[in-house]
Order: structure tokens, then C-alpha cells, then sequence
């Protein structure tokens, strides 16, 4: 169910993007909203899946869940970082991470750009 439900909020999220991009008037102002917006939204995502990380792993109690579903963004990325340890990460875990966060969501939102960029730019050189 909640898988479910993230996959239409991840569709809800890209269309919503796909049509901020469609709305620009030229491919400067889309290829610079597509920057703003993924390094925007990478920095908020490195920051809260950083965050929900360090709670899951040194705090206790009741922040354990709503840490949890922060780290929950982060999973892609953090297999990708995945070592065998005992102990809680250390910093330049974070900072790997972080840089994994802003790289991937500006990618993505690039790569929407582009797609934009090509339908309503598709007759202009």
C-alpha cells in the first residue's frame, strides 16, 4: 500500500516538474529553473535523508519512525555507499551521501529538462 502510494506521489512529483519545465519561455530560463530546482530540491533531500540518518542511528524512542521515513529517500543512494560497520557512520558519510543526494536529483531533473526541452523546443534550432 504505501509502496503504492509513493510511486503516484513520485509520478504526481515528476509530472508536476515536467509541466514547470513545458511552461518556460525559452531554453535559457527552462535549463536554469531545471538547475535551480534540482540543486533546490537535492539540498532539502540531502538534508532531511541526512538528518533522518543520524537519528536512526544514534537517537532512540519515538523519533525512530519519522527518522526512519527520512533515510527512506536516501536508500538508492545509500547502497551505493553501503559498507559493512558496527558503528554509527562517521561525517564524511554524510558528505558522501549529500553529494550522491544533489547529484542524482539534479540529474533526474535535467533529465526531465531535456525531455521538456525537446517536445516544446522540437521545430527551433
Amino acid at each position: 500500500m504505501i509502496a503504492m502510494a509513493m510511486l503516484i506521489l513520485l509520478t504526481a512529483l515528476l509530472a508536476a516538474v515536467y509541466s514547470l519545465m513545458r511552461k518556460q519561455h525559452d531554453r535559457r530560463s527552462l535549463w536554469r529553473t531545471a538547475l535551480w530546482v534540482g540543486a533546490g530540491t537535492g539540498v532539502a533531500r540531502a538534508a532531511l535523508a541526512s538528518l533522518g540518518w543520524y537519528l536512526v542511528e544514534r537517537g532512540g524512542g519515538p523519533l525512530q519512525i519519522p527518522a526512519f521515513t527520512l533515510v527512506m529517500m536516501a536508500w538508492p543512494e545509500g547502497a551505493m555507499l553501503a559498507e559493512r560497520r558496527l558503528t554509527p557512520s562517521p561525517p564524511a558519510f554524510y558528505l558522501q551521501l549529500s553529494v550522491l543526494l544533489v547529484a542524482s536529483t539534479l540529474a533526474v531533473t535535467c533529465l526531465v529538462a531535456m525531455i521538456a526541452a525537446r517536445t516544446r523546443f522540437a521545430g527551433r534550432t
